[in-house]
């Protein structure tokens, strides 16, 4: 089965949320995130200090998508024969409580469990003035992405080709512990942002997800959007297109915004016109169709 068709089984007749996080209440919000060994992570290339941050980062994500800031969380630690190691425990534990702080984040409670692999998920709860939601589109946003795509496959395919050359560290880097764009929550505030998602499956999947939500068309240019030039040229544009786990911001707003925020690039590639729920890509005019989806969990979406 598909990944949606999975989660559409789960909610039934009711149709499953379409937000990175849930509203629990006035000013509160909740997201929860995995990362599974095999699918997310090898422990051969993903130290426990790592792993630490990057749960935290990818949970903080949602959170920063959604308008918000963390405040809570709750982790669920599934540990293998490999992982319940005291020296991973404690690298792992440090590591956490490390980046728990830099957010101002309490670590509440969650469970710990024996698994064959290693399985992380953590929980957070958030607050917010006011939500982004992905629905919120209106007909003559833009559309923005902050950063830069593609560096997440470009370290993945460095790791998995052991690619030694001084390019590819930063990409490795990238790939194996992203960064949300918690920075840039309170500068983007003051901006009317309608509607706004992190990319997690690349900006194919997710930007067609953004434009179901809001219930019209992305109009997107490609050469407007800021793909890293190396991973364009070991990889191919379509690659860079649909290159997983960036972590960048994906969002629609009737400003214009500058160039830069908290000196991260933020760039104007598209906008949202009334219409067919659906993305149009667009090179030099004409429509373009990307050979590639782009990151998939399940192998049957393929």
């Amino acid at each position: 089965m598909k990944e949606s068709e999975i989660i559409r089984s789960l909610f039934g007749k009711t149709p499953p949320p379409e937000d990175d996080c849930y509203f629990l209440a006035p000013g509160r919000l909740v997201t929860t995130d995995s990362l599974s060994e095999g699918t997310h992570f090898l422990h051969e290339w993903s130290s426990p200090e790592i792993l630490a941050r990057k749960l935290v980062e990818v949970n903080v994500s949602d959170i920063t998508a959604s308008g918000g800031v963390p405040r809570e969380c709750f982790l669920n630690l599934g540990l293998s024969p490999y992982s319940r190691k005291k020296e991973w425990v404690l690298a792992f534990a440090k590591s956490l409580r490390s980046s728990l702080y830099e957010y101002g984040m309490k670590l509440a409670g969650g469970d710990t469990f024996s698994s064959p692999t290693t399985q992380l998920t953590l929980t957070v709860v958030g607050a917010v003035k006011t939500p982004w939601l992905r629905s919120g589109g209106k007909p003559g946003d833009y559309l923005y992405v902050t950063g830069d795509l593609g560096q997440s496959l470009l370290g993945y395919h460095g790791l998995k080709h052991n690619k030694k050359q001084p390019k590819y560290k930063e990409a490795i880097k990238r790939h194996l512990l992203p960064k949300s764009r918690q920075i840039l929550q309170k500068p983007l505030s003051k901006y009317r942002i309608h509607a706004c998602m992190d990319v997690t499956d690349g900006l194919i999947q997710d930007a067609e997800r953004l434009a179901i939500a809001s219930h019209g068309k992305l109009i997107l240019e490609v050469e407007s959007v800021p793909l890293h030039p190396f991973a364009v040229q070991e990889l191919g544009v379509d690659a860079c297109l649909g290159s997983g786990e960036e972590l960048e911001l994906l969002f629609l707003s009737p400003d214009i915004l500058p160039n830069q925020i908290e000196s991260i690039p933020v760039t104007m590639i598209g906008r949202f016109e009334k219409g067919k729920p659906r993305t149009k890509f667009l090179r030099e005019g004409k429509t373009y169709r990307p050979k590639t989806k782009g990151f998939l969990h399940f192998k049957e979406e393929e």
